[in-house]
């Protein structure tokens, strides 16, 4: 959900039912996540595993610093300055597979955001369950 005037949704409600692809971004523990148009980035800082029910707070923008980061994009529209947090609600790893090799098999991600110091507020759910 965007609030009008939002840089990246232009305001709108958007609900995407396609399924979504995640992998892990070697060496860290961030994940990119990928649908219709949009890449999605959370990274829970250096050395942090996700853990389910956290909620990682005072996120920058992915990848700069050691510390908790996120991008989201659209359609080629990114932000210079990023200013946000996300809770890792579920997340589960295939046995096999490693960093890189779409390990990722469950995944349910709520986040809020702010793009180029707007006061508007990206809001949204990116979730992959069986």
């Amino acid at each position: 959900m965007s609030e009008p005037g939002e840089y990246l949704g232009d305001g709108q409600t958007i609900i995407i039912k396609e399924k979504p692809e995640a992998v892990y971004l070697e060496p860290s523990t961030a994940i990119e996540i990928e649908i219709d148009g949009w890449t999605l980035i959370f990274d829970p800082g250096e050395g942090k595993p996700f853990s389910v029910g956290m909620t990682f707070p005072n996120a920058g923008l992915y990848p700069q610093g050691t510390g908790v980061g996120m991008t989201i994009e659209h359609n080629d529209k990114k932000c210079d300055v990023v200013e946000g947090s996300f809770t890792d609600d579920i997340l589960q790893s295939a046995e096999e597979g490693g960093l890189g090799k779409n390990p990722i098999e469950v995944f349910d991600i709520r986040f809020t955001m702010r793009c180029n110091d707007q006061p508007q507020v990206l809001q949204g759910r990116v979730k992959l369950t069986w």
